[in-house]
């Protein structure tokens, strides 16, 4: 998928989209002994299990009590209606509860969040690619917004005739040109496009969203069982150096019993 959109002040404006194929990986194409390690990284919670790209420095422990005006001003208002449809409480529940609801929409917001800083150096490839995902699709729909403000700015109103019944309405005249306007319509239908190749209106993998998940879950199946090895090797290289350090002592003290006895002699 290529993106050569440019910003609305420059031409040209064609996003072009490729790969309508079907790309995606077939259960068949993935290994018998990497199965195992694909169902492990699928399990895991995107947030919970994921290291996030910001992360705790010291010892500084959050906030015990969370407040309402903790969070974003655009967040506060479902948490205040719940608490007006609460019957009147005693201070100390009611600060519980509240605290409760804030911690919900902090818990709520961290996938939103997680979409805007990306993921840790040591997630899988496969939450990376989701992450990413996130961010392209932010990023295009961003560019989309730019686009559509640009369309639909009125530079006045004019009065004109209805063609169908005759009456007088208000006709806009939008500042941009109407060619202008209308390339800057086909990038918006563009990105639109390419939104849907990412993910698609029921919020899953498009056909080019879908490909780059199947490569990483691959590349992350690949990743844990290396690491499944290493620990292996790892905890049965430790077991065979105490069996080393063990024999040692052994011998070690076989070799003074046996100066012992000849010294008797």
């Amino acid at each position: 998928m290529n993106d050569t959109t440019t910003a609305p002040d420059n031409e040209p404006m064609r996003a072009v989209v490729d790969n309508y194929g079907d790309l995606s990986a077939k259960p068949d194409t993935i290994p018998e002994d990497l199965q195992p390690y694909v169902k492990q990284v699928l399990q895991m919670d995107s947030i919970r299990d994921v290291p996030g790209s910001v992360k705790q420095i010291g010892g500084v422990r959050p906030p015990l009590k969370l407040k309402v005006e903790a969070l974003p001003p655009e967040l506060q208002g479902e948490v205040y209606r719940q608490l007006e449809r609460m019957p009147k409480m005693p201070p100390e529940d009611r600060a519980k509860y509240e605290g409760k609801l804030v911690a919900e929409v902090i818990q709520q917001q961290k996938g939103r969040i997680r979409g805007l800083a990306g993921v840790g150096p040591d997630a899988l490839p496969f939450h990376r690619a989701q992450a990413q995902i996130a961010m392209d699709v932010r990023t295009l729909q961003e560019k989309r917004a730019t686009y559509q403000t640009a369309v639909d700015d009125i530079a006045e109103l004019r009065k004109a005739n209805d063609p169908v019944t005759g009456e007088l309405v208000a006709e806009p005249v939008y500042r941009l040109d109407p060619t202008k306007r209308a390339n800057f319509q086909n990038a918006i239908a563009d990105i639109d496009r390419q939104i849907r190749l990412l993910v698609d209106d029921e919020g899953k993998p498009g056909i080019e969203g879908k490909k780059r998940m199947d490569k990483a879950l691959i590349e992350s199946a690949q990743l844990l069982r290396q690491r499944n090895e290493q620990q292996a090797e790892e905890a049965e290289a430790r077991q065979l150096a105490e069996q080393r350090l063990r024999t040692a002592r052994i011998e070690a003290r076989a070799d003074t019993l046996t100066r012992m006895k000849v010294d008797r002699r």
